[in-house]
């Protein structure tokens, strides 16, 4: 039949293979008390249906010690929830800001899975923050000598905790397979024979007849003329294509890189074609055969409207046999690093065709 039952918590933090506190549970079955079970390893509960059985604390100083180890442990939670998002935002911001490419870095690493983690770092502090400070006043009470009040609303339930548990599992696994896993699943380097993935710009066209191919064979790939693929979640393929050799006329070594993104995010290709040109015009200052340390050299930027691109314009280096090409639409950026003795700007249309075909 229905009964008036009496509940109370008592604060006993419990690690490792640490047993149940036995005297306390005894002093609580002296005074009528039953063990109900436990909660979180932190709280024990006791019950009684004896409308008379008596309270078993009545020094509020002392019950306040067994609080304020909960507290603290309330406390370290919350401070730990804190430090974990300030972590993550440093680390997200470094990764995004650090070579001054956050399109590219969003779109082609685990940047994105990143901003999910802080997203819900952020959203731990408010709950851990209200039952530190729950808590803390309960302390502050029991230290000034006020007995707690037994009776108070139900707690609401929290129908979060678990999601929220199993969303940063979910988080944590897409981290570690987004970083070490997805990008590997292209298969590695390839020979350029084998590609078919969309049609190419040429080496050989671009420096015309008498174009001697490289070769340069390690584990049957010939790292002279190869490709490679790599993945990231909202870059799914991620194309390198390199072509080598020796020029018709001079004899000198010439060199195409050809970069593809197809991207989940159509409208960020744009924005990421012009990253590509920037970084791509400031190789100058690293690749081995820029000009001495020091020397200036003026780019010359021209845009192509049209060709069924968003983008689409060529950058040439003066005095030097340096080019490059960025383009972007259909979901898709590209960018071409030439050093040879053709003109880019004479092959806009293969170029264009490496994103309007597949």
């Amino acid at each position: 039949e229905p009964r008036r039952v009496r509940y109370r918590l008592e604060p006993h933090r419990r690690v490792l293979d640490d047993d149940l506190p036995q005297r306390m549970l005894e002093l609580y079955e002296e005074f009528g008390w039953e063990f109900v079970d436990e909660t979180n390893r932190s709280l024990l509960l006791f019950r009684t249906e004896d409308p008379n059985a008596p309270e078993p604390h009545t020094d509020p100083e002392l019950q306040a010690k067994g609080w304020r180890q909960l507290y603290r442990g309330y406390r370290n939670t919350f401070l730990s929830d804190l430090l974990l998002a300030v972590l993550v935002a440093f680390f997200t911001g470094w990764a995004l800001l650090w070579d001054g490419m956050p399109v590219y870095v969003f779109l082609t690493t685990s940047a994105p899975l990143l901003l999910l983690l802080e997203v819900w770092c952020l959203c731990q502090l408010p709950p851990a923050f209200r039952d530190m400070s729950i808590l803390s006043g309960m302390v502050r009470r029991l230290r000034a000598g006020e007995p707690l009040e037994h009776r108070g609303p139900y707690p609401r339930k929290r129908p979060w905790a678990v999601p929220g548990f199993l969303a940063s599992v979910v988080l944590i696994v897409l981290l570690i397979v987004g970083n070490y896993v997805y990008p590997l699943t292209g298969g590695g380097a390839k020979n350029l024979e084998e590609f078919d993935a969309f049609p190419l710009l040429s080496l050989a066209e671009l420096e015309g007849a008498g174009f001697r191919s490289d070769s340069f064979v390690v584990d049957g790939v010939d790292y002279a003329n190869f490709f490679r693929l790599e993945r990231s979640f909202l870059c799914p393929a991620q194309w390198e294509v390199v072509q080598s050799g020796e020029g018709p006329s001079s004899g000198q070594w010439v060199r195409l890189e050809i970069f593809r993104y197809d991207s989940l995010l159509p409208f960020l290709t744009v924005p990421l074609a012009h990253e590509l040109l920037d970084e791509t015009m400031e190789l100058d200052e690293d690749i081995w055969w820029s000009a001495p340390e020091g020397e200036q050299f003026t780019w010359t930027v021209t845009d192509y409207p049209g060709y069924g691109l968003e983008y689409l314009a060529v950058a040439r280096r003066e005095g030097s046999a340096f080019q490059a090409a960025v383009a972007a639409g259909n979901g898709k950026a590209a960018a071409v690093r030439y050093t040879g003795h053709g003109d880019l700007s004479a092959h806009l249309d293969e170029i264009a065709a490496m994103l309007t075909q597949s």
